[in-house]
C-alpha cells in the first residue's frame, strides 16, 4: 500500500489492528441536536457552515514537503427523513437522518525552501481538493446505526517518498439490518483525471488504494458502530463531563473498522462568534458569546503503533431539554495532519435550522 497523507482524508481513517473486548459496551445517546431533546423531530433540518484555516507547523517532517497558502470551506447538512431504503439489500427504515458534507481546499505544496512543487484549486487552473460525504442512519431509538454511505475524494497528496500523488475515487458502504456487517466498495477514478503532470518528476496520477469490494463482519461485537461520515454528529448525542470518555467502532472505506475513543478533557466557558438562525452572537463588549463547551478528543485505541493523530472537537454543552439553545453544536474543530505538517482549524460561522423552501 502506498503511504500517503491526504489533505482531505476522512477522519481517523487508517489501516490498523485492534484487540477484541470480552463484553460489548454500547453508548447511550440523546437527541441533543434538538432544542427539545426528548423526541424525534420529523421536521429537523440543520446546515452548518465553517471557515477552514491552516495553522502552519514550525517545521515539516515529511521529506521537507510543506503546505502553504491553504484555504477552504466546509458545510454539513442534516435533515430528518420519514423513510429511507437501501436498494442494494432492500432494507427500509423509518425515522432516519440524512447527512451530507462538502469540503473544498486550495493551496500549494512546496519544498523546504518554499519553492512551489504543485498548486491546486483557486486560480491554479487545476481542481481543488474536495471530499463529499453522504450517509443515512437510524434514529436514537435504534442507536443511530448506519444504513449506507457514499463518499467522493479528489486529492493532491504528499507521499513519504517525497513525491505528490493525485487521487480520484469514490466509496460506497452498505450495512445489513443491524449494522453488524457491511459491504465496502472502492471505485478508482484515476483514469478520468485530466491534470497535466508531464515534466514534473515529483507529481504522478495514482490509482486508489483498496479498489474493489470487500465485506466487513462482527462490527457490533465490541461497541456501538457508526459510519465515519456520521461520527462527529453522533458525538453530539453523548453526555460528556470532564474526564469522561466513550469508545465506539467506526467504519470507513480506507481503514475498515476502527475502535475510536471520544474523551472529554474539560468543560469550560469559551467565547464564540457566529450566526445562529439569523441572529449574530457577536454581541457585548467582547464581541462574542460565552458558551459552555466540552473539549472532546477523538483518537484510535488498540491500534498498536498505528495510533494516528488526535482530532479535537469543541461541542456546546447540553442545556435543559426544551431549551437546549446551542444544540451541542460542533463550534470548532482541530484536525492535525500526520507527520507534523500542520493543522486544519474549522470555525463555525453560521448555523441554521430553517429548511429552505422547495424550488
Amino acid at each position: 500500500m502506498k503511504k500517503k497523507l491526504s489533505l482531505l482524508a476522512a477522519l481517523l481513517a487508517c489501516v490498523f489492528a485492534f484487540a477484541a473486548c470480552s463484553t460489548r459496551v454500547t453508548v447511550a445517546l440523546n437527541r441533543n441536536w434538538n432544542a427539545d431533546t426528548a423526541a424525534y423531530d420529523g421536521n429537523f433540518y440543520e446546515q452548518l457552515t465553517y471557515d477552514v484555516r491552516f495553522q502552519e507547523p514550525e517545521t515539516s517532517t515529511l521529506n521537507g514537503l510543506q503546505y502553504t497558502a491553504i484555504a477552504g470551506s466546509y458545510k454539513v447538512t442534516v435533515e430528518a427523513v420519514a423513510t429511507h431504503r437501501t436498494d442494494e439489500n432492500g432494507i427500509t427504515a423509518n425515522n432516519v437522518y440524512h447527512l451530507t458534507s462538502t469540503q473544498e481546499m486550495s493551496g500549494t505544496i512546496a519544498d523546504s525552501d518554499g519553492n512551489t512543487i504543485y498548486a491546486f484549486g483557486g486560480d491554479s487552473g487545476v481542481p481543488a481538493d474536495t471530499v463529499t460525504m453522504e450517509v443515512w442512519f437510524r434514529d436514537v431509538s435504534e442507536g443511530l446505526i448506519p444504513m449506507d454511505s457514499t463518499a467522493t475524494f479528489y486529492s493532491h497528496t504528499p507521499l513519504q517518498g517525497g513525491g505528490i500523488g493525485i487521487y480520484s475515487y469514490t466509496t460506497r458502504i452498505v450495512y445489513n439490518a443491524d449494522a453488524s456487517s457491511a459491504t465496502v466498495t472502492v471505485t478508482d477514478l484515476s483514469g478520468s483525471i485530466t491534470e497535466n503532470v508531464e515534466g514534473n518528476e515529483r507529481v504522478a496520477i495514482l490509482a486508489a488504494d483498496n479498489a474493489g469490494e470487500r465485506t466487513l463482519s462482527s462490527l457490533t461485537d465490541d461497541y456501538s458502530v457508526f459510519d465515519n461520515a456520521q461520527l462527529e454528529f453522533m458525538g453530539r448525542g453523548l453526555a460528556f463531563a470532564a474526564d469522561s470518555s466513550n469508545t465506539v467502532t467506526v467504519v470507513s472505506a480506507a481503514g475498515g473498522a476502527a475502535n475510536v475513543n471520544l474523551s472529554c478533557s474539560e468543560v469550560v466557558n469559551s467565547n464564540y462568534t457566529f450566526t445562529l438562525d439569523g441572529t449574530s452572537l457577536a454581541n457585548g463588549e467582547s464581541g462574542s458569546t460565552a458558551i459552555s463547551t466540552c473539549t472532546v478528543n477523538f483518537s484510535l485505541v488498540n491500534a498498536g503503533s498505528n495510533t494516528g493523530v488526535t482530532h479535537t472537537v469543541y461541542y456546546a454543552n447540553t442545556a435543559t431539554s426544551g431549551n437546549n439553545t446551542y444544540r451541542n453544536l460542533p463550534l470548532r474543530k482541530e484536525s492535525p495532519f500526520a507527520y507534523g505538517m500542520g493543522t486544519l482549524l474549522y470555525v463555525l460561522t453560521d448555523a441554521t435550522h430553517t429548511r429552505p423552501a422547495a424550488e
